[in-house]
């Protein structure tokens, strides 16, 4: 019976911890797809349906909280083409004033890195309605809001569940900033969820666990690494 015991409690434990979570791999491949898309918020196309799916966003620091995010990305000929679609009955989204504005309520965040050093990597912080935030960083947390991506479309929308996001970044601008599709990158997927109307009401989903005691994804622990998948 205690050996019966002991193997119900292991399984709980799997269940209800990080175990539930499937081992990443070491490095994340993402689809290449030889057409292009239009960004336009629509994605229920063919090449979304086939492209590398993300859907265990989660928080370390509010592990009772369960995220509903699916992230999709995949690489076509001129663009690394992504979208979030995310389920949110407690939208926050502030009147647009200037870019800081979308770091005050709910968004989706890609930053790119050529290297774990983070010694230069580029954020890309979008809200509901496709407002965006970005800017160039240095480890640790030096910040130049000047810096903005030159070629991109995004598209976001509010929907009936919360909202989507949509958009696309030129290969050329990529490697303008040492992305190397080949060799390798490192990218972080996060969300920010507002649940009342202070800063201190949010809650932080990632792709990875940075293992910090406080929420921080401007670190190497908070980047996984990544590479086109050859056609």
């Amino acid at each position: 019976m205690r050996n019966v015991n002991f193997l119900v409690s292991l399984i709980v434990m799997f269940l209800s911890g990080e175990g539930c979570r499937l081992k990443q791999p070491d490095t994340f491949l993402i689809e290449y797809h030889t057409s292009e898309i239009q960004i336009d918020g629509d994605i229920d196309g063919m090449e979304w349906s086939r492209s590398t799916t993300l859907t265990d966003l989660y928080s370390p620091w509010a592990p009772a909280e369960r995220d509903s995010t699916i992230f999709r990305c995949f690489f076509s000929q001129k663009y690394f083409n992504f979208c979030f679609e995310v389920i949110d009955r407690t939208l926050t989204v502030l009147e647009y004033t200037d870019e800081i504005t979308v770091a005050k309520g709910d968004r989706v965040e890609l930053f790119f890195s050529p290297s774990s050093k983070l010694s230069s990597y580029y954020c890309l912080e979008i809200n509901p309605n496709g407002y965006i935030l970005d800017y160039k960083a240095q480890l640790y947390r030096k910040f130049n809001y000047l810096w903005n991506f030159n070629h991109r479309d995004i598209v976001g929308k509010i929907t009936s569940t919360g909202y989507v996001v949509e958009g696309r970044i030129s290969l050329s601008e990529l490697k303008k900033i040492d992305i190397d599709l080949d060799k390798g990158f490192c990218l972080g997927i996060f969300r920010a969820d507002f649940t009342g109307e202070n800063e201190n009401s949010v809650i932080w989903y990632s792709w990875l666990n940075p293992h910090t005691k406080d929420p921080d994804f401007h670190i190497p622990s908070a980047f996984g690494k990544c590479k086109m998948k050859q056609p």
